[in-house]
């Protein structure tokens, strides 16, 4: 270890080391131009403080933050509103039809949800008849299921062998309300 006053190291000994001189404090800026000066002694304007108030500074700002918040407003509403074409309720039984395929199967689920609000004493038939259909959209087989609906949750399945199966129809019937739900086979 060297002390103070010998060769700085990383220099070779027929080099010279580099030497800084600083003057006293404010000299740097003594020079400067006036609008670099208050910056330096913090005077004009200053950058807001909090992240909502930078959001909201300027007129675009405040534009782009309301269409931001827009934006999200919709994409909520859409999605808690849609239940796409395989969802409905049916003589007031909510259902959701689902079709996956894995393993070459095709697996069909209707999906009946609880719904606690209705008195279902008489339980009433919940009848889906599944139609499937081919990349041709043909109708290659249909089955039909059938069960009481007792305000719990149920469910009504079948599985099919996977010729390739573009989509399945679930004709489903609650007492005397019919409605047809759709819904693409999710392949993996």
């Amino acid at each position: 270890m060297k002390k103070l006053g010998d060769g700085i190291e990383g220099y070779g000994e027929d080099e010279e080391s580099v030497v800084y001189h600083y003057g006293k404090p404010g000299e740097r800026l003594k020079n400067a131009e006036e609008i670099v000066r208050q910056y330096y002694a913090g005077e004009g304007p200053q950058p807001p403080k909090g992240i909502f108030h930078s959001l909201v500074q300027t007129r675009s700002s405040r534009l782009i933050l309301m269409v931001m918040l827009a934006m999200v407003a919709i994409v909520l509403l859409t999605s808690i509103m849609d239940r796409g074409s395989g969802g409905a309720v049916v003589g007031l039984v909510p259902v959701e039809l689902s079709a996956f395929s894995f393993e070459d199967r095709v697996y069909i689920s209707l999906y009946l949800e609880e719904n606690s609000r209705v008195d279902f004493s008489d339980s009433p038939t919940v009848t889906c008849n599944f139609l499937i259909y081919t990349t041709d959209n043909q109708v290659i087989h249909q089955e039909t299921v059938k069960t009481f609906y007792t305000g719990k949750e149920d469910f009504l399945r079948t599985t099919f062998g996977d010729y390739d199966i573009l989509y399945v129809e679930g004709v489903v019937t609650v007492g005397e309300e019919t409605k047809i739900l759709r819904t693409d086979v999710i392949r993996n």
